[in-house]
């Protein structure tokens, strides 16, 4: 699934490089998937959390140690114990040891196990994190997104009305020279040609850094002019509310499972570690027999010696009687405070849930309203204008009939957008993006 990821993200550049440039949102985020920086670094550490784990399974393993080694030895004398009587003694120049040793560590009070479950636990988290890490992406994209389409369809509205104000501005003037019109009245409506066409280019720079700031979530080069096709019907329908599957959450209980992980292996501690080895080793010559073998008359035992060794092995730090106590207490309040902050992300995930939803539900009232409004204003420009063109009303109504109209359609667009974000914000707050 992985791999599919990487491809249609790949082949989406690939489409990019050719000048396509409307992506869906699924597109997108397929595309984010496997091209953004952040989402790949958190893909890395799931891999090396995984890995983790493995290394941590090593010491239920057993160890396994061959050495071997030559040397050359110096020559040497023997003397009493009083230093006196020193004999030069002849010893073989050359030297070996060879050594092959296995152990086993059969308890170890839970140390080895908690490790391992210590390292598991990070593996989770890390996938937490992952997924946090695209949750977090993925709701860029979509307010990106939604800030794009907001700010195109202004840009629409704005154009529409520096038509209509051209148009207005070529009837006033033929209305001038036949002496209906006052030029004081083609000032002031070329006064709001001049802010309508201001407020278009600040629109179009917006719409630039936006698109710049998109194509960086999305992966590809901040040159890319990515234009997002979203579908902006609004179905609440089979809408997921439900926390557990925050990242926060699910990253503060993993928290929780970790302290007491570490704690148990804190535990261990007070526990010898016992383990089973066996060696067989090859040295020569063994300079003692050779000098001893001479004094006793039995010549110089110039030989290798071999042997195998095997047993159990028991060692314990004693200086653990009175220092675990500390580091378990200390164990003990790092569990507790990881329960409190898992309860106080809850809390707060629950909080910014319930915050979403009155705000998706709000925004629904006022996407009513604004529509609502934008009906009132587009009939009452429309009989401004019908009594203007009649003489029956002054510039000063169409300048505000028509303002009230665009202030209207544009709030209305916008209102749309802001039910869009909230819903968006919601399955992100549930991390179902």
């Amino acid at each position: 699934m992985k791999r599919l990821s990487i491809l249609i993200g790949l082949l989406c550049a690939c489409i990019f490089s050719f000048g396509q440039r409307t992506m869906t949102l699924h597109e997108m985020f397929l595309t984010a998937d496997s091209l953004n920086a952040t989402v790949r670094a958190a893909d890395f550490g799931v891999e090396e959390a995984k890995a983790g784990v493995e290394v941590a399974k090593n010491a239920y393993l057993p160890s396994i140690q061959a050495s071997a080694n030559v040397s050359w030895i110096g020559l040497g004398y023997s003397m009493d114990r009083n230093f006196t009587n020193a004999v030069d003694e002849q010893l073989p120049s050359f030297g070996n040891n060879i050594v092959l040793q296995a152990s086993q560590v059969v308890f170890a009070g839970g140390a080895i196990s908690g490790d391992v479950k210590a390292a598991e636990i990070g593996s989770r988290l890390a996938s937490v994190q992952a997924k946090n890490n695209r949750n977090e992406v993925r709701y860029i994209i979509v307010c990106t997104s939604l800030e794009i389409i907001k700010l195109k369809n202004q840009l629409q509205v704005i154009q529409s009305n520096i038509e209509l104000a051209d148009k207005i501005i070529s009837q006033m003037r033929t209305s001038y020279e036949e002496g209906t019109v006052l030029k004081s009245d083609i000032s002031r409506y070329e006064l709001m040609l001049k802010r309508l066409e201001f407020g278009k280019t600040n629109v179009e720079s917006a719409i630039e850094i936006m698109s710049s700031r998109l194509a960086i979530a999305i992966g590809l080069p901040s040159e890319e002019k990515v234009v997002p096709d979203m579908d902006l019907t609004i179905n609440s329908e089979g809408l997921n509310l439900d926390v557990n599957g925050s990242p926060s959450i699910q990253g503060a209980t993993l928290a929780a499972e970790l302290s007491e992980a570490k704690l148990n292996i804190i535990k261990a501690e007070r526990f010898p570690s016992i383990a089973l080895f066996a060696s067989d080793a090859l040295n020569g010559p063994d300079v003692s027999t050779f000098i001893s073998g001479k004094m006793a008359g039995y010549g110089r035992l110039d030989k290798n010696f071999n042997f195998a060794t095997v047993g159990i092995g028991i060692s314990y730090n004693i200086d653990n009687l009175y220092k675990s106590g500390k580091k378990i207490r200390q164990g003990q309040a790092a569990v507790k405070k990881s329960q409190a902050e898992l309860e106080a992300t809850r809390e707060g995930v629950n909080l910014s849930l319930t915050a979403a939803n009155t705000e998706y539900r709000n925004s629904l009232t006022q996407m009513e309203i604004c529509e609502q409004a934008l009906e009132l204003a587009s009939t009452s420009y429309e009989q401004v204008s019908d009594r203007y063109e009649g003489g029956l009303a002054t510039i000063t109504d169409l300048l505000d009939a028509s303002s009230s109209k665009i202030q209207s359609e544009i709030a209305a667009i916008n209102s749309r957008i802001d039910v869009m974000a909230s819903f968006y914000k919601l399955q992100y707050i549930c991390a179902t993006l």
